[in-house]
Formats: structure tokens, C-alpha cells, sequence
């Protein structure tokens, strides 16, 4: 049999794993607070397996590092970045709503982590992680499902036949709002109800954040991402009424009146910047699927207004010293300069 040496890491397998470094860290303080204020023994036992493995994953990825001699990223600390005694701001609801929606994210990240990975160790790292989001989604799922809090898609009559489209307006329905369009396909439908759900969350997200931030560029940016936030959940939401269909209730009741600090400024800029740059991808897919102009059109400038939202975080991050720098290439040009 013939020994094959590892190979070094591929640019794309350490930015995964420093990205998936930076992911875990965060979790690990989220859930260090969720389990401390959780009341509810069905949520704990899925809040404790995903916290132990985010150690998991911090602990595989700090050897891999080691092993590499590649500086293990700072990310988040439980010392630093979670006060777990600070008061409740959440409801056992929203635990479960939290890691569903995270269970989605994980899904998305680790399937796009395994199609760039090639070296046999991390592959199998990032096929684990995979199964675990999948896993984590089912559990979350059937969970709210029997306590009664599961938001389900809409439902649509079946089709009768097969039908072929027979008309170029059905791929460019008029811009005009007071020109008749064609109903949602259900492909736009599941679509409207993802981008709904998410912007759910960052909504209840963005308020607490913005209650317990200690500085006021970090409250001021919150404060604008729930804005946000609610004006394209009011978007989605429309376009789904319009339709004849129920929008997905709020959960904004779940925020509680507390403004004692639970996470650090840093660990909340970080994780309102992580879950909307998750809604950009979401809205791209989107954009991609839907056969109406004007959904599509909504999606490319709702793109635009959650990069310029980002853009602003990520200024903010800087200007306090708490973005980290991704693994760089060599500048070449630079090194032959300075020669």
C-alpha cells in the first residue's frame, strides 16, 4: 500500500476552517447564556448536544492549526463575551426558534464547506457538521412542532395536470402594482416564507441587541437593523397576503424588557453582521428562483440595502479593533518593494 503524505491545507479549507473557528466561538457564548436562562428540559438536552459540539469543532480545528503551525484564531471567549447571570431577555420559544434558524445557516455553510474541501480529515470534519445541522434541524423542528410554536409554509391546492408556460409575461409580470399579476408559483412561495422567517429572527435579534448594547453606534446600528429587518419582513409579508395567503405570525412579543448586557458589543456586531450576511446569500438563491420580475427586482435591492446595513457594521467593528483578519495571500508586489 502506498503512503500518501498530507498535503497542506488549500486556501479554501483555511478559510472555512477559520470561518467555522469564528462561527463556533460565538456559539459556544450564546449557548453558555440559553442554557443558563432555559427553563424548558426538551430545549436543554438540544441546547447542550449543540454546545458540545461547538467544542468539538473548536477543539478539531485548534489541532489543526497547531499542527500547521497556523495562529489559532481569538474569536469569542466565554470570559469576555457572555455574562450568563445578566437577566432573561429571551422566552424558551425563542431558544427553539434560534436553533432552527441556525440549524438552516449551518446546513447552507457546511454543504458549501464539503464541496470545497479536498484533504480527507477536514472533508469528514465538514460531513459531520453537515449531519449535525441536519440532525440539529430535525430536533428543533419536531420540538416546536409539539409545543405548538412551529411556523409551517402555506399550503396550496395540488395541480391537476402538468402545464407548460405559454406566455413571456409570465416571466416578466408587470412592475405596476396596479396591474393584475400572476398568482406566486410555489417555488416563490417557499422562497417569501425562508426570507420571512429570517428576517423574524434578526428582528427579535437586532431588538435585544439594541436594548442591551453599552454603546450607543452599537445600539444606533441595531436599532437601524431591525428596521430593517421589519421593513422587508413587511415586503415579504405582503407579497404573501397579496396572494391570499397567511404571513408567518411575529415572535417580536418573546424580547423581554431587559437592558442588563448578556454579550459583549463585539460578539453582537459579530453576529448581527454573520446572520445578515447569511440573508444576502438567501435573498441571492431567491432572486435566482423567482420567474416574477418584481419579486426579483425586490430581492436585488434588498441585496443592495443589507450590504450598505453590513458595510456599516463592519466600520463600526473596525474603528473598536474587533474585526479579525481572515488568513491572507502574500502581497508580491509589496515584498518585492520592501526587498
Amino acid at each position: 500500500m502506498v503512503h500518501h503524505p498530507k498535503t497542506d491545507l488549500t486556501s479554501a479549507e483555511l478559510a472555512t476552517l477559520w470561518s467555522t473557528y469564528q462561527s463556533d466561538s460565538l456559539a459556544l457564548c450564546v449557548f453558555e447564556y440559553f442554557i443558563a436562562k432555559n427553563q424548558d428540559p426538551d430545549t436543554e438536552s438540544i441546547l447542550l448536544s449543540a454546545y458540545k459540539t461547538s467544542e468539538q469543532h473548536i477543539e478539531f480545528i485548534s489541532s489543526i492549526f497547531e499542527e500547521e503551525q497556523i495562529p489559532i484564531p481569538v474569536g469569542f471567549s466565554k470570559e469576555k463575551d457572555v455574562f450568563p447571570g445578566a437577566s432573561t431577555i429571551y422566552s424558551d420559544s425563542f431558544f427553539l426558534m434560534y436553533l432552527r434558524q441556525m440549524a438552516k445557516v449551518g446546513m447552507i455553510t457546511y454543504s458549501g464547506a464539503v464541496s470545497l474541501t479536498v484533504r480527507k480529515d477536514i472533508l469528514e470534519f465538514f460531513q459531520h457538521a453537515l449531519q449535525f445541522s441536519s440532525d440539529l434541524y430535525a430536533q428543533s423542528t419536531q420540538a416546536s412542532k409539539e409545543k405548538g410554536i412551529l411556523i409551517r409554509p402555506p399550503y396550496i391546492d395540488y395541480p391537476e395536470k402538468v402545464e407548460f408556460i405559454k406566455e413571456k409575461s409570465y416571466l416578466s409580470s408587470s412592475l405596476n402594482p396596479f396591474v393584475h399579476r400572476r398568482p406566486l408559483n410555489a417555488v416563490e412561495i417557499s422562497h417569501l416564507f425562508l426570507n420571512t422567517e429570517t428576517n423574524l429572527l434578526v428582528s427579535m435579534i437586532a431588538t435585544s441587541f439594541a436594548q442591551m448594547a453599552e454603546s450607543e453606534e452599537v445600539r444606533k446600528f441595531m436599532r437601524r437593523s431591525q428596521e430593517i429587518a421589519q421593513k422587508h419582513l413587511n415586503i415579504f409579508s405582503d407579497a404573501l397576503i397579496n396572494n391570499d395567503m397567511q404571513a408567518p405570525m411575529s415572535w417580536d412579543t418573546n424580547v423581554k424588557a431587559s437592558t442588563e448586557p448578556a454579550f459583549s458589543d463585539k460578539l453582537m456586531m459579530f453576529h448581527t453582521t454573520l446572520i445578515s450576511n447569511a440573508g444576502i446569500g438567501n435573498y441571492g438563491m431567491a432572486a435566482a428562483a423567482s420567474m416574477r420580475a418584481d419579486l426579483a427586482l425586490n430581492y436585488f435591492r434588498l441585496i443592495l440595502e443589507v450590504a450598505e446595513l453590513g458595510k456599516s457594521g463592519a466600520d463600526i467593528m473596525i474603528t473598536n479593533g474587533w474585526l479579525e483578519e481572515p488568513p491572507q495571500s502574500a502581497d508580491r508586489k509589496k515584498l518585492a518593494e520592501d526587498k
